[in-house]
């Protein structure tokens, strides 16, 4: 069936069944794009959280990220610039585009931004491993590009409890590679290719 654009809408019958062909339409497939109409029904949409050591969890509910509308496209980003993911939905049909906050009690993380000299300016492919609290966490720097959507060129990184980072490496696209030690935590810190020093950032949230 397709899916009207709201709920009031009314739907025709169904066609007669194509005996050779086995189907049957409600409307022309191909006219559906012009009509903002689509093959899908009201599905509640669906949030997972990664928990380590653990299956995933499903948080569709208590983030009230359930809706039934029929998204197709979601941004991850730090929209209200608070060290949290936060997630912004678009779906088709109409209607508004909404924003998901984080409201996870606050950690600590850092904000990277790599910025090329040699390499591609925003060092895309570049391999970060955070040294901290005696593990290990690597991330690899690429353009969020979801479905009809782009996310910033950064590196968002939570770590828990830390409250300074003992030291980066960051292995550069050209195969170069550059530590920087005792990295402050809750800050945007700006790194460029071949500069023995980094930049610390207040970070500023926007007006509510």
């Amino acid at each position: 069936m397709t899916q009207p654009l709201d709920r009031t809408e009314k739907l025709p019958q169904l066609g007669a069944l194509d005996e050779e062909a086995g189907e049957f339409w409600v409307a022309n497939p191909f006219t559906m794009p012009a009509e903002r109409k689509n093959l899908s029904a009201f599905e509640p949409n669906r949030l997972y959280l990664n928990v380590p050591d653990a299956p995933f969890l499903d948080a569709s509910f208590a983030s009230a990220a359930d809706i039934d509308a029929d998204s197709r496209s979601v941004v991850a980003a730090d929209f209200n610039r608070d060290g949290a993911v936060d997630l912004l939905v678009c779906s088709v049909g109409g209607g508004p585009l909404r924003l998901f906050f984080n409201r996870f009690p606050a950690r600590h993380w850092v904000r990277l931004q790599l910025i090329g000299e040699t390499s591609n300016r925003p060092a895309i492919g570049s391999r970060v491993t955070l040294h901290c609290d005696n593990r290990q966490i690597v991330r690899d720097l690429f353009a969020p590009n979801p479905f009809m959507g782009q996310g910033p060129p950064q590196l968002l990184i939570g770590v828990g409890d830390v409250t300074q980072i003992d030291r980066i490496e960051i292995r550069w696209p050209t195969g170069q590679v550059q530590e920087m030690s005792q990295i402050p935590v809750d800050r945007d810190i700006i790194i460029r290719e071949s500069e023995d020093t980094f930049e610390v950032q207040e970070v500023v949230q926007p007006a509510s």
